[in-house]
């Protein structure tokens, strides 16, 4: 019986696709390449990077569009991006491991880690870190009250949030919350000992050679830095995507396709966690109904087939990573889709990233 992978929210896929042959034709290439160009002209995209990986070794890489389109730059494969809260994958990954390290585990709360943070209101403190990776704890996300993603300071952050109520009881909803990884970024500087940027610099983007990587938002001057764009009433404008260093657990993190292809490398080859913690990291946490949520510990992540999983995340709803994976598979593809925007957005980058995935497992 043919395998399909099933549609569902958060990993769109085709119906009816089948599972990978055991090698993929050079041909298959101008068939994404010919879609993403479809892609191009729907959607509207200004400019783009992406990469097709089987079993984590890189077979195909293409840019197309513009870095910057009022000074009609052409875009090129080193041109760095705004992953936004693709940042999530670094962060969460980077906080794994310093858990391995300091012998703690997910199911500590927060006020565990943090037993100095007085100033964090105590239902915070009481949370455990496994629903604050998965966006089940319920806390209130500072998105809902327009406290964005580049505060002054912490303090900025508490004082606007302490007060306000959970958006549900933890464990009973699957919620996206960006003020859980303000928590994951204190947590990580008290196990590390160090900043935020100063423990990701020093031990990921130095030690895997990850030449592009930094934090900053719009803002910020960075060299090779591709321009964002949006749809503003049906005129192209550019995408403040603007980030402090007090979010940047969260979303902040500019990367050239290559160092995040690199880095991914890094992860399904266990040089940071084991293929033990891996798994439990991308298995989604499961409600308090007994029903599996939309992430796992940091990851989307989301069953698709028998035996097939999909995890990842996307980008202020302009990029995309996914990795799709199992024993339903013969082989295991990963997908990344970075682009600088677009004017009309009706296909969004996940579903892009898995049709890409379908179009080679019909190879």
């Amino acid at each position: 019986m043919k395998k399909t992978l099933v549609l569902i929210s958060t990993f769109v896929l085709s119906y009816n696709a089948p599972i990978f042959s055991q090698t993929v034709s050079s041909s298959i290439f101008d068939k994404t390449d010919d879609y993403v160009k479809e892609m191009m002209m729907t959607n509207e995209i200004i400019g783009l990077n992406y990469a097709i990986l089987i079993d984590g070794v890189i077979v195909h890489k293409k840019h197309m569009g513009y870095a910057n389109f009022e000074h009609q730059v052409p875009m090129t494969n080193e041109k760095l991006f705004a992953v936004a809260s693709i940042s999530k994958l670094f962060s969460s990954t980077a906080l794994h491991k310093l858990l391995l390290l300091n012998h703690r585990n997910v199911n500590e709360v927060i006020g565990d880690f943090l037993p100095e943070r007085t100033d964090l209101p105590s239902s915070w403190l009481k949370l455990p870190l496994r629903q604050i990776l998965s966006h089940t704890s319920g806390i209130p996300d500072q998105i809902d009250y327009h406290v964005y993603l580049a505060p002054n300071s912490d303090n900025e952050v508490i004082n606007a949030m302490k007060d306000k109520p959970f958006s549900a009881k933890p464990g009973e909803k699957s919620k996206y919350n960006a003020t859980g990884f303000f928590l994951i970024r204190l947590v990580i500087e008290k196990l590390s000992g160090e900043g935020f940027e100063t423990h990701m610099k020093k031990h990921y983007f130095e030690k895997l050679k990850l030449s592009s990587a930094q934090y900053g938002g719009f803002k910020n001057v960075i060299k090779n830095r591709v321009k964002s764009y949006r749809n503003v009433n049906d005129k192209l404008e550019m995408f403040p995507l603007n980030y402090s260093p007090t979010m940047y657990a969260a979303a902040g993190l500019n990367i050239n396709l290559d160092d995040l292809i690199l880095w991914f490398q890094n992860v399904y080859n266990e040089r940071i966690l084991s293929k033990e913690v891996l798994n439990k990291v991308w298995t989604p946490v499961h409600l308090n109904n007994g029903k599996p949520g939309y992430f796992g510990l940091g990851w989307e992540a989301a069953k698709v087939g028998d035996n097939i999983h999909a995890v990842g995340h996307g980008g202020a709803g302009i990029s995309s990573v996914r990795h799709f994976y199992g024993d339903g598979l013969k082989q295991n593809i990963s997908v990344i889709f970075l682009t600088n925007g677009a004017k009309n957005w009706k296909i969004y980058p996940n579903s892009i990233g898995a049709n890409i995935a379908n179009i080679v497992m019909t190879e």
